[in-house]
């Protein structure tokens, strides 16, 4: 389960370290996806059994709601077409394409934050802005529970 958040450095080779307690063995393959949260920039990272969890949950509840089979297997193409593959090194790095860096504006931090199956990669000012009492403020279930607020 990937918990909590860090902000990390990018090394020179556009590397950034993932926590150790994240890591499920060296040379781990991830499963990564350039998509936004709250209209921010990020990089979603699967690993390959969360990247399957999430597509097979895709599909039953399409199905479930009586989704075209034609349209859920569009979807699910269009998620896999954006999706590419990036390898965690022996030392626990992982590289981050010279296009995503661009695309989430990083320069020489990174803030990783984990979402329970998968972990995201943020610019730090764009993770920071949703953090502010503000921004969680505005979330919907939190007015049911209170945790955040």
């Amino acid at each position: 389960m990937f918990t909590g958040n860090v902000t990390h450095k990018l090394d020179p080779k556009s590397r950034v370290a993932i926590p150790a307690s994240w890591r499920d063995a060296q040379g781990a393959t991830l499963w990564l996806i350039a998509t936004h949260n709250e209209g921010y920039p990020i990089l979603k990272c699967y690993t390959k059994e969360s990247f399957a969890d999430m597509v097979n949950g895709i599909r039953t509840h399409a199905e479930a709601r009586g989704v075209e089979p034609v349209k859920i297997n569009q979807y699910i193409g269009a998620i896999i077409g954006l999706s590419f593959e990036a390898e965690v090194s022996s030392q626990g790095k992982l590289l981050i394409p010279k296009a995503q860096r661009e695309r989430l504006n990083l320069a020489d931090n990174t803030t990783i934050v984990g979402r329970g199956s998968y972990f995201e990669i943020w610019a730090p000012a764009d993770f920071e802005a949703t953090q502010t009492p503000e921004a969680l403020a505005k979330l919907e279930l939190d007015k049911m529970f209170g945790i955040l607020t």
